[in-house]
């Protein structure tokens, strides 16, 4: 009976570990650019950002990469949320802009932009962009 009683206990320790583990935010794709965009070598502090975005269009989550090496595989966790804790269930549209000139949110000439054609939802893999926007 201790032996069942010990069994048990354990499998719902394992039970709970890996509920929390599905349960955490989690995004991955890759992201390359179009063969068409005179895209150079980036400059040193260049900046990549992704951000996923909620149906209303407010951050989810974003991550920063400095001097990117592209093409590369990214991903989002619970510690790019910009509300840790909070990923909410719904679809998400993820984006993506590299900024030759390291200034993020000012839109310059020769910043690239791209998106998830479609949208994600947490746990999402292969949430793949291509850069095709050129500014």
């Amino acid at each position: 009976m201790l032996a069942v009683a010990g069994t048990l206990a354990a499998v719902l320790w394992i039970g709970a570990g890996c509920a929390a583990f599905l349960n955490g935010f989690h995004l991955s794709g890759s992201i390359t650019a179009a063969p068409n965009l005179p895209l150079k070598t980036p400059k040193p502090n260049s900046v990549l950002l992704i951000v996923a975005s909620n149906n209303g269009g407010v951050p989810v989550a974003v991550r920063q990469i400095i001097n990117p090496d592209l093409p590369l595989k990214y991903s989002l966790n619970e510690d790019d949320l910009v509300l840790p804790g909070h990923a909410g269930d719904g679809p998400l549209t993820v984006s993506v802009t590299l900024t030759p000139h390291g200034t993020v949110g000012l839109v310059q000439p020769g910043d690239i932009r791209g998106r998830h054609r479609g949208t994600a939802r947490a746990g999402d893999r292969h949430v793949d962009i291509v850069l095709d926007e050129s500014q």
